[in-house]
This record gives C-alpha cells, structure tokens and sequence, in this order.
C-alpha cells in the first residue's frame, strides 16, 4: 500500500469453495477456493478485515464458511444463508460463531425466493442481523414496497446491479436512492463486471451523494460466474474508489463497514 492508503481495510464481500463438498440442487460446482488462497489475496490487497458470504452453491449448508471463519472473530464475519424458519436455538448459535447477517441470492433464486424476504426481514429484525439481497434491477423495483417496509437494515449486492448508463431513468434507482438516504440500505461497490455495460463513474457518484455513509466494498473473489476472471483486487479497489472524493475512500473501506459489520479496530 502507499503511504497515504488507509491502515484499515474491510473486504465486505468473499467466498471460500471446496470441490468435494456436497452442491445444493441447481448450483454451481466452483474449483477449490480455499483460505489460504485468500489470505494471499488480503496480504497483496492490505486488506486487515473481511466478511465471508455464503454463496448459492452450497445451500442452506454454512459449514465451509463457519469452518473458515473459526478463530477469526476478532477479524472477520458471516453472512449466512437460512431458511426463513431458522430456530431460535439455532440462529443463537450462528450469531455466537460470528453471524451478522444472512444472505438472500434471488438472482439464482437459490435456495431462496422474493416470496421469503419478509420473513427473512423479521428473522433478522429478532436476531440483530441485516439482511443482504443479491437481485437485478427489475426485482428491486418490483419489491420496492417489501423493501421500504424491513424491519432490518438492508444490503443490496454488487451495485444493486443497477445499469451504468441510464440508471438514473431506471424505476429502480428512486428505491435504491431513498433507501440510502434514509439510512435504510447500504450498497456493495462490488463485482462491477456483472452490470450492464457502461462507465461505472457516474452511477458510483450518484450512490456516494445519497448515501455517503452507506457505501462499502468488496472483492467478491473468487469472482464466481464471472466471465473472466479478475486477476487483480487491487485494481479493482483502486477502481471502485476512484469516482469518489478522496475524503469519502477511507469511509468506504473502513468506516462504513466497519459501522455495518460490528468492527471495532
């Protein structure tokens, strides 16, 4: 890092894989992705702090990840994925391994549907947790009112895959917008190549100016279902932050996250 970069990084957004392990029906098997390889990723990038996310392909099933997250507590969180009937018995001892949230992926629509957000909603609401929605643009306009009415703080993935060129005409930018705004959603700056073709530029501004503090970022590596894969991090952390003011780059990478995910130092 250079001299002027910031002593603290949050990566909000990875996965680990193992290809022995069982798939949940309909996803996508990954090459092994281990934490080890990751760990080179964070010493390349400077990234200090990190939050797994459990992806689609392994289900309901957090093990892998709780696997990974063990004796890092202190440093790095769990966003699981749950059914929306998850037990009391059992949600206590996800939040006890350090689970701060849980992951809805309606994109693939794996093992989750839109019909589950409400009761996510309120599952996370009971728990303390905030609830992550990976959907493109069309679902966020087309749940605006279930959104608007979570009882829980809200994280919408990768740009809320809004497009870069005309999002502002989009019907899902005035939810996205008035979200952030009130204080009510947060938004990934993660996975650019999964949107729409475009200059990310603008629309990277846009979010700063309604949500300044609701902003974080992520490398979403291993950069599943990505056409190609990115072979630089830091490149793209360089890319995400440089449509924001320089005063703005350090609470993305630190602050925000650090508000959203519990971190203290």
């Amino acid at each position: 890092m250079s001299e002027t970069a910031p002593v603290r990084i949050v990566d909000c957004h990875h996965h680990v894989y193992q290809a022995s392990r069982p798939i949940y029906p309909g996803g996508t098997p990954h090459p092994d992705a281990t934490l080890l390889d990751y760990d080179a990723v964070r010493a390349r990038v400077g990234i200090t702090h990190h939050v797994l996310v459990q992806p689609s392909a392994y289900g309901f099933d957090n093990a892998l990840h709780l696997e990974a997250l063990r004796g890092r507590e202190g440093f790095a969180r769990l966003v699981a994925v749950v059914p929306p009937d998850l037990g009391a018995a059992e949600a206590g001892r996800l939040r006890a391994a350090g689970v701060v949230g849980v992951r809805a992926n309606l994109v693939q629509g794996i093992p989750l549907a839109p019909s589950d957000v409400p009761a996510l909603g309120r599952l996370c609401a009971d728990q303390g947790w905030h609830l992550q929605v990976f959907a493109n643009a069309e679902m966020v306009a087309g749940m605006a009112g279930v959104l608007r009415a979570l009882p829980c703080p809200l994280v919408l993935d990768h740009y809320a895959l809004l497009p870069p060129e005309g999002y502002q005409r989009h019907a899902a930018w005035p939810v996205v917008a008035g979200l952030l705004a009130a204080g009510r959603a947060w938004v990934k700056l993660s996975s650019p190549y999964a949107l729409s073709p475009g200059e990310i530029g603008p629309l990277t501004h846009a979010l700063a100016t309604e949500g300044p503090g609701q902003l974080v970022w992520g490398t979403n590596w291993p950069h599943p279902n990505a056409k190609g894969v990115p072979q630089d991090e830091a490149a793209l952390m360089a890319g995400a932050l440089l449509p924001l003011p320089a005063s703005l780059r350090p609470a993305v990478l630190w602050d925000n996250p650090a508000r959203l995910y519990g971190f203290a130092s």
